[in-house]
């Protein structure tokens, strides 16, 4: 009897340990937060024009279902502040929000192997909320924001971000410089059926227009290949290209380099959230760009 009772203890005490250990109720159970914004970045609701935005991307499915936007800004004291905007994960035990020294990070092992600085514990993982960024961190190296769970060493989720600098006099070729204006979105593609890669920026200028911009862009060739803004916050795939309805920019200018296409002034861009590249012959998403509002 008395070494049966050792027997449950022992087997009590090791569920509990392992319990403690995996704290599995987390995956099941929703921590919502709401944090406003900075100090810095509500005084500038009043004074606009500060502060600026130095990167920005959204978030996509790593090993769980991750959605919102990431957003990092320049406050008028010189932090810097990552904020987590319509943000929703799942839970779990030891959750790290990180910065990740890659463009983007889709499994574990990218995340390890690159490197990352950790910004501290989640805080939720449904809701705005809001993280200081060291001020030696190097924006150009670490270009995304993984949601990290270190207790298993899992990528829950990623948002690769797009430096939001201006563009610069090379850049700007095809327009006068001094017409460049305000940033209304951006995003980064994401393969489709072929490789994309580089960043998509909507610009409206001082006289009215609206410019989608593309830099560092890359994909491949083929034919009657069309730009098209999407009616729907992503497209991996071709059909919700098709169900969700696009507006064509015209034919793809070049499958590589900077180039601009102007966007119709009736556009109601928060409808029109992604941008793709479709080849009209064959009905085929070569790649898309989900569009951050700024």
């Amino acid at each position: 009897m008395h070494k049966k009772t050792t027997l449950i203890a022992a087997a009590v005490v090791a569920v509990g340990a392992l319990w403690y250990a995996f704290r599995p109720e987390r995956l099941f159970i929703n921590k919502t937060v709401s944090e406003g914004f900075p100090t810095e970045l509500a005084r500038a609701a009043v004074n606009p024009g500060q502060p600026s935005i130095l990167a920005a991307g959204r978030f996509h499915d790593g090993a769980h279902a991750t959605s919102g936007s990431a957003t990092i800004y320049q406050l008028q004291d010189r932090k810097r502040s990552l904020r987590l905007t319509e943000f929703e994960t799942s839970n779990g035990p030891d959750v790290q929000v990180y910065l990740v020294a890659a463009a983007d990070a889709k499994d574990n092992a990218t995340v390890t192997n690159a490197g990352f600085i950790p910004l501290g514990a989640m805080k939720g993982n449904k809701g705005d909320q809001n993280y200081e960024v060291p001020s030696d961190v190097d924006l150009s190296k670490y270009r995304a924001v993984t949601i990290w769970c270190r207790r298993f060493g899992v990528n829950f989720g990623t948002a690769p971000l797009s430096a939001q600098n201006q563009m610069s006099s090379n850049q700007m070729s095809s327009m006068d410089s001094k017409q460049a204006a305000a940033l209304l979105a951006t995003g980064r593609f994401h393969d489709g059926a072929h490789k994309t890669s580089g960043s998509a920026m909507i610009y409206n200028l001082k006289e009215g227009k609206r410019v989608l911009r593309l830099t560092d862009f890359e994909t491949s060739n083929g034919p009657d290949v069309q730009l098209y803004l999407v009616a729907a916050a992503d497209a991996t795939d071709n059909e919700t290209v098709t169900r969700a309805g696009f507006v064509s920019l015209g034919p793809l200018r070049g499958n590589r380099g900077d180039q601009n296409y102007e966007i119709p002034s009736n556009l109601d861009l928060a409808r029109y959230r992604a941008v793709t590249v479709w080849c009209r012959r064959f009905s085929v998403n070569f790649g898309t760009a989900p569009l951050t509002q700024q």
